[in-house]
């Protein structure tokens, strides 16, 4: 689209009062959107970065371009749902920090308590893995997280304004004119110039894979009777259970397909052992987040009531008041924690609909967790 010169248009004639506003307005927008650069819609310029990748993919293995295209419909979908949920959640979370910092330390002690003691079981790996980055250098851990996330910020904006570069001025962004090779090409070469410190990008990156390595090491030696009884399970009932069901399932397959049938059936109870296996871990870890939660609600209850003066009020209560040789928070906390790993237990580990809404990415993380620690799979990462 040519551009347009607002110079060259007939100017419009000068009226008096609102009618006069709106019509400069109007003649404004006009040229404005004769002047505006042409861009593709955003599932188009998703497909555009997923052909980029399926290019560079290519030279390495001719069967992971395949692979790629094959799967683009649902690779775009999954882009367009984290464009909208990633944003969302990222301001919720900012508002829940906000407010969290704001509230006093004693309230926001008992806020964590009850969410620990009540919803702990459900996110037992997630949890652990948070003590364990706590363990091994938290302060480390998030300079280099911070080292990352900026320098992915500088090459965003690089590649938003790029976006809106039309050079050859025929109203249709460059990056929509070119191949995909030549796109990738300009997108690489972008990111590279953007980052000024590579090295030290390069000693985030690798400490932050370190880390997480280190940590999945701890929650698989932290689990390991959790994967050792899933295993055992397996080996005691594999036997059994492959001669009463192998020639029922061999005949289903069919003569062709009837080598499948040991590793069906193996799979199929590794896969049930493991549910099962994990399920008892919850119990076992409501159990102890109830009595951490509740110890935490109870601490945090006694302290904002000492501060405000009202345990000198309560009758039974010795005066004055030495939290140090009270047992109250104790009672309390005890009394907390069972109403909290009952709630667990009885409601399956589940959580209630208007803040599970919240917790869906604490919910995915859990799962990926729980299948590094379960598989035993270490992921390559960058040497």
């Amino acid at each position: 689209m040519a551009q347009v010169d607002p110079e060259r248009l007939p100017p419009p004639n000068k009226g008096e009062g609102d009618s006069d506003k709106l019509l400069q307005d109007t003649y404004r927008e006009i040229t404005d959107n004769f002047n505006r650069v042409t861009r593709r819609t955003s599932t188009a310029r998703i497909e555009r970065y997923i052909d980029a990748v399926s290019t560079q993919a290519e030279s390495l293995d001719p069967y992971a371009k395949k692979c790629i295209d094959a799967c683009k419909p649902c690779i775009v979908l999954a882009i367009k749902g984290l464009m909208f949920l990633v944003p969302f959640y990222k301001s919720v979370y900012s508002f829940l920090l906000v407010i969290y910092l704001r509230l006093p330390k004693n309230i926001a002690k008992m806020v964590l308590g009850a969410i620990l003691c009540f919803f702990g079981g459900k996110y037992v790996v997630t949890i652990a893995a948070i003590e364990a980055f706590r363990t091994m250098g938290w302060q480390r851990a998030y300079a280099d997280l911070m080292v990352c996330y900026e320098q992915g910020k500088l090459v965003a904006s690089a590649s938003a304004k790029d976006d809106k570069v039309d050079a050859d001025g025929d109203g249709v962004a460059d990056v929509d004119d070119i191949t995909a090779a030549e796109f990738a090409q300009r997108k690489i070469t972008l990111a590279m110039t953007t980052i000024k410190e590579p090295q030290k990008l390069q000693t985030a990156v690798g400490s932050l894979w370190a880390a997480y390595l280190a940590v999945l090491a701890t929650l698989r030696m932290e689990f390991a009777r959790t994967t050792a009884l899933a295993l055992a399970m397996v080996e005691m009932v594999e036997v059994p259970i492959t001669k009463a069901i192998a020639p029922a399932l061999v005949g289903a397959l069919g003569s062709e397909l009837k080598h499948w049938a040991k590793t069906i059936i193996h799979t199929t109870l590794a896969v049930f052992a493991i549910i099962f296996a994990w399920i008892l871990q919850k119990i076992i870890s409501a159990f102890y987040t109830g009595l951490r939660g509740g110890r935490m609600f109870s601490q945090g209850l006694v302290d904002l009531l000492n501060e405000k003066g009202l345990m000198e009020k309560i009758p039974f209560i010795k005066k004055p008041f030495d939290p140090d040789d009270s047992v109250i928070d104790d009672l309390v906390g005890y009394v907390i924690a069972a109403a909290g790993f009952t709630y667990q237990v009885v409601n399956w580990f589940t959580v209630p609909f208007f803040i599970e809404i919240f917790l869906y990415p604490l919910d995915i993380l859990e799962l990926f967790l729980m299948w590094q620690v379960s598989t035993g799979a270490t992921p390559s990462g960058p040497v």
